[in-house]
């Protein structure tokens, strides 16, 4: 599809910063495993959480292809800050829907600045996909509720400030937004992950936590049928252009190895077998990026269909980006598996992640599966 020249112009706008203010970083916040909070502000800056947030709460009011260039972009420098878009938009997206007014006010317009970092706090130590399972409990005490339960592998939860909390009310599922000095907040960082080393992963332990009964977000009974899905959805949306900026990257890096590394006396670059993986890279990037389009594209057009292609562009993307930055790791050699001297491992190490986040492969294969089954229809031949 042809972009206008406002998209395009913002892309240039996306890049440029990204080449400022990430590339140089992203292996260095990799190793020490953390964001620092200039990058953060820097971001804020620059209105960048508030893409898809209404202008009259601080936002920009982008269009979702923005808002999936900008994940793009972002994502050629940095999958563990890309991810930072994802949960913050996550949360956005379902306070901007199922909050009141005045919860809105409270929080979206500091989100939408980078002022409040927001988690999305669904998974469970043994609850993943299976969201209908979760154990989390929360009790009614008069105009306050009581929290107990644990949450685990939450995306920035380490240093969130408020965190929106998935779990059970006499037996219905709600959603509540928790802030992290609350008595009874405790926040266990987890190190050491395979790839998205610098998203400040984290386990939550709820112990007695007194909450506002204002601020449950919604009805009870419907987070896990309509809020968290919700906030899924925009979650793979910006997943999938992510793992389209990973591809490129590793396109590029590979390409650019490849025009200096020398074997019997040629540049890879001049061996066919390479460009073959390369020409693939390039297929990868294209077909990822245009499914991507799409997505978004039927979003903004607020298609019946914008869910099953969004679903459809994160599983492709994904796969791609594992498959890219596994070529990347292959056409660097040594240099590419050394932390220092390349980002290659970094990209093989991320790109893993990408199809676990928001619905691991499988579980979306399935999803898909009955998509396709179920608009299936026999050819008529005359």
């Amino acid at each position: 599809m042809n972009l206008d020249q406002a998209q395009r112009d913002r892309y240039r706008e996306f890049s440029d910063f990204v080449n400022d203010n990430v590339t140089p970083y992203a292996g260095d916040w990799d190793l020490h495993q953390q964001m620092p909070r200039d990058v953060i502000r820097a971001i804020g800056r620059e209105g960048y959480f508030g893409a898809i947030v209404p202008e009259a709460l601080g936002g920009k009011a982008w269009d979702f292809v923005t808002f999936g260039l900008l994940n793009e972009a972002f994502g050629r420098g940095s999958s563990s800050l890309t991810v930072l878009f994802t949960v913050q938009n996550m949360v956005a997206t379902c306070l901007l829907k199922w909050a009141s007014a005045k919860q809105v006010a409270k929080w979206i317009p500091p989100m939408a600045k980078g002022d409040i970092v927001a988690s999305f706090a669904l998974t469970e130590p043994n609850v993943g996909s299976d969201i209908q399972s979760i154990g989390t409990q929360f009790e009614s005490h008069g105009d306050m509720l009581v929290l107990n339960g644990t949450k685990r592998w939450i995306t920035f939860a380490g240093i969130a400030d408020i965190y929106l909390v998935f779990g059970k009310l006499n037996g219905r599922p709600i959603a509540c937004v928790v802030e992290k000095d609350m008595p009874g907040v405790e926040v266990t960082p987890i190190r050491d992950m395979l790839g998205f080393k610098a998203c400040h992963l984290a386990q939550l332990d709820f112990h007695d936590v007194q909450i506002p009964a204002a601020n449950v977000i919604g009805k009870a009974g419907f987070a896990l049928s309509h809020i968290a899905p919700l906030g899924l959805h925009y979650g793979r949306l910006s997943t999938a252009f992510s793992s389209v900026g990973l591809i490129r990257a590793a396109m590029e890096t590979s390409i650019k190895r490849a025009s200096t590394r020398v074997v019997s006396h040629a540049t890879l670059n001049n061996i066919s077998s390479i460009r073959a993986v390369i020409t693939e890279m390039g297929i990868s990037y294209d077909t990822s990026l245009m499914m991507c389009l799409n997505a978004a594209t039927a979003e903004d057009n607020r298609s019946l269909q914008a869910i099953e292609k969004t679903i459809l562009a994160k599983y492709v993307a994904s796969r791609n980006a594992v498959s890219a930055a596994s070529q990347a790791v292959v056409i660097s050699g040594a240099h590419g598996c050394h932390e220092e001297s390349s980002p290659t491992a970094r990209f093989y190490r991320d790109a893993k992640i990408m199809e676990i986040i928001e619905g691991t492969t499988q579980v979306l294969q399935n999803v898909l599966g009955n998509y396709y089954v179920n608009r299936a229809e026999p050819l008529v031949l005359n």
